[in-house]
């Protein structure tokens, strides 16, 4: 990049006593095409300088347009057709092809990692929505066997309040904002592992979890929005009052039976509690 600079500063002091090899012709019929050439390149240098903002080189590319375009706007002036030429053939050119196949490896690169990185995580998500709640295994049962206790707590909550259960007749659910969901996730030993979802869960693991239910249910655009204890047909348990999860999609909130892969519209509310 410094040797660049180096060329470009004293290619102005020297650019009047270039000359091309060999009859120059009639530079009166050329001027016109030896300019256009040369805003050509200045608008591809300016690209090339927009292409870099934000790296460690945006300033050092700033500057070689701008003594560029100092050196065009001199020669211009003074009718130097040839020298302005000789100029970016020895220098622009040579300066956009380098740096441009630069900041395209540069790219491509980032493009291809992305696309390692997503391929990763997509298989990590499939691997988990293939293994995860299944009755044959003790991890499985764990997993449900806490998130019915829960329930069974969050109940026992709401009937010492004299509150009612929400029925899908009257599908109204309230936002827990302490009791998380477990879920389990397969890593690439097949071991399984537990995880928790609810109100105050970090962002990475909220994003974590829409992964899997998007993977899981094929659903896109989603947002989780917590958990609530409701009433939803099962079946896999006598008991359909559990904790579930609830998230937002196309405009509506829908509460997720996880075992049975199943949404259900609902309405919140905030609970004053």
């Amino acid at each position: 990049m410094i040797g660049f600079l180096r060329s470009i500063f004293g290619m102005e002091e020297t650019a009047g006593t270039r000359t091309v090899a060999g009859s120059p012709g009639n530079p009166d019929a050329k001027d016109t095409a030896y300019l256009r050439e040369s805003k050509r390149r200045l608008n591809e240098l300016h690209h090339l300088v927009d292409r870099y903002k934000g790296t460690q080189h945006s300033a050092q590319l700033q500057a070689v347009y701008e003594k560029t375009k100092r050196i065009h706007t001199y020669l211009a002036d003074k009718q130097k057709w040839y020298e302005l030429e000789v100029f970016h053939l020895q220098h622009t050119d040579h300066f956009l092809s380098t740096y441009t196949v630069i900041m395209d490896a540069h790219q491509q690169h980032r493009k291809a990692a992305h696309r390692s990185a997503t391929a990763r995580a997509s298989a990590a998500v499939r691997r988990a929505a293939s293994g995860l709640f299944r009755s044959d295994r003790k991890e499985v049962k764990a997993v449900q066997q806490t998130n019915r206790e829960t329930s069974q707590r969050a109940l026992r909550d709401l009937t010492e309040a004299n509150a009612k259960v929400p029925q899908l007749t009257l599908p109204h659910i309230s936002i827990n904002t302490f009791a998380k969901v477990a879920y389990l996730q397969e890593g690439p030993s097949g071991t399984l592992t537990t995880h928790e979802i609810g109100f105050t869960s970090t962002t990475e693991e909220k994003t974590e979890f829409i992964a899997y239910i998007s993977e899981r249910l094929g659903l896109e655009h989603i947002t989780y929005v917590g958990n609530a204890i409701a009433e939803l047909p099962t079946q896999h348990t006598d008991q359909p009052i559990e904790m579930v999860p609830v998230i937002h999609w196309n405009g509506c909130p829908y509460a997720i039976n996880l075992e049975d892969e199943r949404l259900f519209p609902v309405r919140t509310y905030r609970n004053s509690r």
